[in-house]
């Protein structure tokens, strides 16, 4: 029985078997990040691009809350207690930057959201060595299990499974939010704020709440990514991280919570392909992050509303569906 208090399974996974299991999780990471920028972006009609800062609270704020309370507690407990807490940090955050920000619009709440994520970044980087680690980083104490080398495959398969919950949780978790009459005042917001007054509805509140809950759920998905990972620096929280979001969020379809998801796979599979060519691949291997522009370039040109648009992917499968019927009902009259 580990540390943790769970079973140890011994799974041999093989270096194959990692490589998976890492892109899995990253693609769950990106999904949550996707779908939570999505409800800002996709439903609320605004232009954010400081989504990878409130990724790094999150992050910072599970592996601080970890270090100060690992071994005082269950880990289980640690782990739950250290994603609440940076769920918790990311929304005071996203309230902070939201209220005076919001009342913005277009390219200008882009700037300063953009202005806010590197804010942070740059931030972290210059702390107190023995508050955030500065450049270096925090390193997250294992505390959800004993990790060694016969457990990692555990460890590496649990993170991933409780990943996927956590997009399931969040997809289904937006999906009845948009359905509330909380979520329908703010997709009048997004389609006309001036009629959406006039009937009674506080633009800027509506705003606020969609950003507030978005913070959260990408401090959330900091949380998760701090503690698969092990350690978080200020690194791998830059600027081409948030082009990677709002990529998955455009390639999916604004407003479409399975596109998110389906996004996230494609680029980040293409992405770790990529990058473990072999040094022969020359053009392939360096210039992966060109695949970024190219994939906007082509997205602008043959499907400017994403793969499929503001649709869901059943919706998507019942007009083909019905395409197909009516399709062999032709043929058989």
């Amino acid at each position: 029985m580990a540390a943790g208090g769970l079973l140890t399974l011994a799974i041999d996974l093989g270096p194959d078997g990692f490589w998976w299991m890492n892109l899995l999780f990253l693609v769950a990471i990106y999904a949550m990040l996707g779908l939570s920028l999505n409800l800002i972006n996709g439903y609320a009609g605004m232009f954010s691009l400081g989504h990878h800062g409130f990724w790094a609270i999150g992050a910072y704020g599970a592996a601080w809350f970890t270090i100060q309370f690992a071994g005082t507690m269950p880990g289980p407990l640690v782990f739950i207690l250290s994603c609440l807490f940076a769920m918790g940090v990311a929304a005071i955050s996203g309230l902070l930057i939201g209220l005076p920000c919001l009342r913005l619009r277009g390219d200008y709440l882009a700037i300063a959201t953009l202005g806010f994520g590197e804010i942070i970044r740059i931030a972290i980087q210059n702390s107190d060595k023995d508050v955030l680690g500065g450049s270096l980083g925090l390193a997250v104490p294992r505390v959800i299990m004993d990790v060694n080398r016969e457990s990692k495959g555990d460890f590496r398969v649990l993170m991933v499974g409780v990943a996927f919950a956590i997009v399931v949780l969040m997809a289904w978790g937006i999906r009845n939010y948009i359905r509330s009459a909380k979520g329908r005042a703010m997709l009048a917001v997004a389609q006309d704020e001036t009629a959406a007054g006039l009937l009674g509805i506080n633009p800027t509140r509506s705003k606020v709440t969609a950003f507030v809950i978005a913070s959260t759920l990408a401090g959330l998905a900091g949380a998760i990514y701090a503690h698969y990972q092990g350690n978080v620096t200020p690194l791998e929280f830059g600027f081409m991280e948030m082009v990677k979001i709002f990529l998955i969020v455009v390639l999916g379809g604004m407003g479409s919570l399975s596109g998110c998801v389906v996004a996230a796979f494609l680029l980040i599979f293409v992405e770790q392909w990529l990058a473990k060519l072999p040094p022969e691949a020359g053009f392939f291997k360096d210039w992966w992050q060109v695949e970024y522009a190219f994939i906007l370039v082509l997205l602008m040109i043959f499907r400017p509303r994403g793969i499929f648009g503001p649709r869901e992917i059943s919706d998507v499968v019942r007009s083909l569906r019905r395409k197909f019927s009516r399709g062999a009902a032709g043929e058989n009259s």
